[in-house]
């Protein structure tokens, strides 16, 4: 049996295959072995895993990384492997690859093939997904907190998993986005969130340009301003419509994100 996880998004590729790897272990009790195909040696002992048959094993499971990194004879050869494999019950392997399969390599979506994608999540996807790593923890987040988090995880899921870890070690079952700054690796965010709230709480047009201008030198990233705004809890409806018509005009290169939030602070 063939399973095919592929995408960018490796924190689910991982959960995933453990998944299959814990449900394999409980029925055969038997331990899966790991290539890494960019490694001389793993290729080596990947042809003789699909090669050979144990006398006292009835299944085996291989899990297999970096396959795309062989060389093109290597590929085909691996290829050839792979098909041979297809039907075999007792011979399984779970590949691992961040890209979509190659036209040569397009029978891994096809059956017998069990193929997942994991693609970038975005918007409500995204959300949901972090809401219930969030709940897994049994930990609480205010909508600040969450806001911040969840713009992190735009960049990288990864990331916003190991500072969940880290939460959920404290003894605050509570947590606020103070909380958050003490003790996340993740200050430049913060340092918008910060700036963000001033400019929200001030109607003098004077100080909420300085405040803008300060973000803009201090962070020099003018759509990570704009992205941090956009994922404010704060935000009313009309607001949101109005950040998604101004994030559409800037890529389709009607205006810059230094103008649009410059329209902003002035209204």
């Amino acid at each position: 049996m063939i399973i095919y996880l592929y995408g960018p998004e490796a924190y689910r590729r991982r959960e995933k295959t453990n998944e299959y790897v814990e449900r394999y272990k409980e029925k055969y009790s038997v331990s899966p072995e790991s290539f890494y195909l960019d490694k001389k040696e793993d290729w080596e002992r990947f042809k003789n895993f699909c090669k050979s048959q144990s006398l006292f094993e009835t299944s085996k499971l291989g899990i297999v990384y970096n396959f795309s990194d062989l060389e093109k004879i290597e590929l085909k050869e691996f290829s050839s492997l792979i098909k041979e494999n297809l039907e075999n019950k007792d011979k399984n392997l779970i590949l691992n690859s961040e890209n979509k399969p190659t036209k040569d390599f397009s029978f891994l979506l096809k059956k017998p093939v069990i193929s997942h994608s994991f693609e970038s999540l975005e918007g409500a996807e995204l959300k949901k997904f972090l809401d219930l790593e969030i709940k897994k923890r049994k930990i609480q987040i205010d909508p600040e907190g969450t806001a911040l988090l969840l713009f992190v995880a735009k960049r990288s899921v990864w990331d916003v998993i190991l500072e969940l870890d880290k939460l959920a070690l404290l003894d605050e079952k509570k947590i606020t986005k103070k909380i958050i700054e003490r003790h996340i690796d993740i200050l430049p965010v913060v340092d918008i969130f910060s700036h963000l709230n001033k400019i929200r709480a001030t109607h003098n047009i004077g100080n909420r340009l300085a405040l803008l201008e300060d973000l803009l030198y201090r962070n020099n990233d003018p759509a990570m301003v704009f992205n941090m705004t956009a994922a404010s809890p704060y935000l009313t409806k009309e607001q949101k419509i109005e950040m998604a018509d101004y994030d559409a005009a800037v890529k389709m290169g009607k205006l810059e994100y230094e103008e649009v939030l410059l329209s902003m602070i002035l209204e």
